[in-house]
Order: C-alpha cells, then sequence, then structure tokens
C-alpha cells in the first residue's frame, strides 16, 4: 500500500522540475535589451549617432533648397528677361539645361545619399531604379538644352561656358550608357565585371556633374545675365560650388572603397 503513494510523489518532483527548470529558461527569453523598443521591435541607437544622422540630414535638407533656389532664378531669368515676353532659344537653353544639371541630375546622385531627406528609407534596388530615372531624365533635358543652344545665333561653343557645356554633355551621355551597362551586368552573367563598369560609372558621372555644375556657375557670371543682377549672380555662383562641393563628397568616398576593394 505504500509503494503507489510512493511513486504518485515522485510524479510530482518530476513535474515540479520540469516547470522549476522552464521558468528561467521564459526569463532570458522574454527579458529585453536595455536599448529596446517593444513597440516598434526596433534597438535604439546612442545618442550621439541620433544627433549626428539629424544633423547630416538637416545640411541635405538645406541643400535640397539652394537647388530649389537656383532652380527657380533660373526659370524667372528666362522667363521674364525678354522685354516683350517671348522666348528664345537661349531661354529655353537656359531652362532645359539648367534644369537637367542642376535638379535632376544632381537629385539623382543625392538618391544614393545615405542621408538624402526624401530616399534615405528606400532599399538599395529602389534607390537604383530611381537613380536611373532620374538620369535618364536629366540626360535628356541636357540634351535638349545643349541642342537649343547651340541652334541659337548667339551660341558659340568658342568662349569656357560653350567648351564646358559640351565636355559636360559628352560625359553626361558616357555616364548614362556607362549606367546602363553597370545595372545590366550585375544582374546578367556577362562577358563584363559589375565592379570596373560601376567604377568607371561613378568616375564618369562625378566628371560630368563637376563640369555640368562648372558650366553654370560661368553662365551665372556672363554679362546677359550679372546686369543688375550682380549681388544675386554671386549667391547664385556661390550656391552651385556648395552644391557641387556636397554632392561629390559621398561618391567620392564610395568610388575610394570599391577602388580598393577592386584591387
Amino acid at each position: 500500500m505504500d509503494r503507489p503513494s510512493t511513486s504518485h510523489q515522485s510524479v510530482e518532483k518530476i513535474e515540479v522540475f520540469e516547470v522549476r527548470e522552464h521558468v528561467p529558461y521564459k526569463a532570458e527569453v522574454t527579458r529585453a535589451p536595455a536599448a529596446y523598443d517593444e513597440e516598434s521591435g526596433e534597438l535604439y541607437t546612442s545618442s550621439w549617432d541620433s544627433a549626428w544622422t539629424a544633423i547630416c540630414q538637416l545640411v541635405n535638407l538645406l541643400h535640397h533648397m539652394q537647388v530649389a533656389i537656383v532652380v527657380y532664378c533660373l526659370w524667372q531669368f528666362a522667363l521674364t528677361s525678354a522685354a516683350n515676353g517671348e522666348i528664345s532659344s537661349l531661354e529655353l537653353h537656359i531652362i532645359f539645361a539648367g534644369t537637367g544639371y542642376q535638379l535632376f541630375l544632381v537629385e539623382a546622385v543625392l538618391t544614393l545619399h545615405p542621408h538624402n531627406s526624401w530616399s534615405f528609407q528606400l532599399s538599395r534596388d529602389s534607390k537604383r531604379i530611381v537613380h536611373g530615372c532620374l538620369q535618364l531624365i536629366g540626360a535628356l533635358f541636357v540634351l535638349t538644352g545643349s541642342f537649343l543652344g547651340l541652334s541659337g545665333s548667339e551660341m558659340t561653343i568658342t568662349g569656357a561656358h560653350g567648351i564646358c557645356g559640351v565636355i559636360a554633355l559628352a560625359f553626361t551621355l558616357l555616364s548614362f550608357i556607362s549606367g546602363v551597362i553597370a545595372l545590366f551586368s550585375s544582374k546578367v552573367r556577362l562577358f563584363l565585371k559589375a565592379r570596373p563598369v560601376k567604377i568607371l560609372h561613378v568616375a564618369v558621372g562625378l566628371f560630368a556633374i563637376c563640369m555640368g555644375l562648372i558650366t553654370m556657375a560661368i553662365g551665372f557670371n556672363k554679362p546677359y545675365f550679372t546686369n543688375n543682377r550682380e549681388k544675386l549672380s554671386t549667391a547664385l555662383m556661390v550656391f552651385v560650388v556648395m552644391i557641387m562641393f556636397y554632392v561629390v563628397i559621398q561618391p567620392v568616398t564610395n568610388l575610394i572603397k570599391t577602388t580598393k576593394e577592386a584591387l
């Protein structure tokens, strides 16, 4: 009669032992780290990292404002420069070429920036798609504006503005072509390796955007624009130079890193 009760007690001990074994295990799983947000399910970054990210996004926003100011001034000058309200090929050249370089191509480069205000949350493939679309639109605008400028009798390619503009146009088209090749070489097993083509695309694109913005700065210094606009002309040239340096910093860093990895 005593044995069943002993067996029953041993079963109870085993059950209690199993419960006690799982209690600390559950505590380890449900215990959240100190930097863990239970609502969002994300880990907190440090205060310094958050502050630095906020500063970088603020600087990026200020440069977007500079881009908007320059584009607005371009359009305002082109649409109001003629007393009779007519728009010649020169004004169309300013609108198309200026918008192509200053808006679409600059934004195409900033799309890939890690702190860009409107694209930092996009995936890598989404950034590349938007980058390619903006580059295509920018190349078409630049091409149209360049031909409109060359078609005008008052436009020549002997000056610094014309020579730099033709060089910028050539490298813009080359950058777009190399970008298409780099895109398909990374997606499809082609005879070309993706990394060297990417390096070529970045290098050519940086030179193209720099030459395009330098051409714009030279154009702001031409007499037909500086007439009664000396202070505005100086301010726009400063804006364009600041935008150019900001735009090329991140791509140059990526170019150096990719080149070292390829060697």
